[in-house]
């Protein structure tokens, strides 16, 4: 069931605020996190894996010029 979350204007000392909005989602995915914090974007995720157990699975294509990690 993942779970997304983010916000605009963000700036390096919105860290924590991210930290805790991605917190708040653990019942969501508990099987993986990630951040990314830059440019005025905060994005956070939480995983559960359902396919994929062991390696999780890519936010985009191969061919992609960016992915969030």
């Amino acid at each position: 069931m993942c779970g997304i979350c983010g916000f605009t204007g963000a700036t390096e000392t919105d860290a924590p605020t991210l930290k805790a909005m991605c917190d708040i989602m653990a019942h969501r995915g508990p099987d993986g996190e990630g951040q990314y914090l830059a440019d005025g974007v905060a994005l956070g995720h939480r995983r559960l894996s359902l396919i994929d157990l062991e390696n999780g699975s890519p936010w985009c294509a191969p061919r992609a010029r960016m992915t969030p990690s």
